[in-house]
C-alpha cells in the first residue's frame, strides 16, 4: 500500500506576488525617510502606508494560498492522529490513576503499622523492667510491620494552593509579585475599562492616561 500523498502547493503565485510592482513599490516607499510637517505631507504619508498596507495584505493573502492545502492536510492528520491515540492516551491515565492508588494504599498501610507499632512501644514501655526487655520484645515486629515501598518509584509530588475560605487577596497578590510570578503589566489590561464599568475614579498609584494611534483607512 502506498502511503504517500501529493499535495499541489502553489508556490509559483506566491513568487510572483512577492515580484509584483505593488510590493516592490512599496519595498521602495519604505525605505524613504519622509517627514510629517504640514498638510500635503500628512495626506501622502497616509496614502504611502496604505499602499504598503495593501502590499503587506497581498503577501499575507497569498502566502495563505500556498500554505491552504498544508493546512488542511495538518489538520486531517492531527484529527486522525487525536482518533488513534485518544484510547491510548485514556490507558495511560488510568494506569497512572491505579498506579498511584495503589501507592498510596501502600503509604497508608505503612503509617498505620508504624502508628500501631509505636502504640505497642509506648505501652510496653510503661511497663518495661530494662531497655532490654523493650528492644527484644519490638525488634522482630519491627521488621515484619514495615512496609517497603522500593517498588514504588518515579511518584511526582506536586505542590498546589486552592481556595477553602475567605482569601486575603492582598497577601497573595504580594507574595507573587514577590516572585516574580506574576507581571504587573498582566493586572493593568482592561484596568480602565474595568475602573469605568464599576465607576472607580481612581486607584492610588494608578494613572488613567491617552494614547492615540493613527488609524489608516
Amino acid at each position: 500500500m502506498n502511503n504517500n500523498v501529493k499535495i499541489a502547493i502553489p508556490v509559483s503565485d506566491f513568487y510572483q506576488i512577492i515580484n509584483s510592482a505593488s510590493v516592490l513599490n512599496a519595498q521602495q516607499m519604505s525605505n524613504i525617510d519622509v517627514q510629517v510637517t504640514d498638510k500635503y505631507s500628512y495626506d501622502k504619508m497616509a496614502e504611502t502606508i496604505k499602499a504598503v498596507n495593501d502590499a503587506i495584505k497581498d503577501v499575507e493573502t497569498a502566502r495563505k494560498n500556498v500554505t491552504a492545502p498544508m493546512d488542511a492536510f495538518k489538520k486531517d492528520l492531527i484529527k486522525l492522529e487525536s482518533e488513534t491515540t485518544a484510547s491510548l492516551k485514556q490507558f495511560v491515565e488510568d494506569g497512572k490513576r491505579k498506579m498511584l492508588n495503589y501507592s498510596q494504599e501502600l503509604e497508608r498501610k505503612k503509617q498505620e503499622a508504624e502508628a500501631k507499632l509505636k502504640a505497642e512501644a509506648e505501652a510496653s514501655l510503661a511497663s518495661a523492667v530494662a531497655l532490654g526487655d523493650v528492644m527484644a520484645a519490638f525488634t522482630d515486629k519491627l521488621y515484619a510491620t514495615s512496609v517497603s515501598t522500593d517498588h514504588t518509584k518515579n511518584i511526582r509530588t506536586t505542590t498546589k494552593a486552592r481556595i477553602n475560605g475567605e482569601v486575603d487577596w492582598i497577601k497573595v497578590l504580594s507574595v507573587q509579585f514577590s516572585s516574580n510570578n506574576i507581571n504587573p503589566e498582566d493586572l493593568l489590561k482592561g484596568l480602565p475599562k474595568a475602573m469605568s464599568a464599576l465607576g472607580v475614579d481612581a486607584i492610588a498609584g494608578i494613572e488613567i492616561y491617552e494614547e492615540k494611534t493613527q488609524i489608516i483607512r
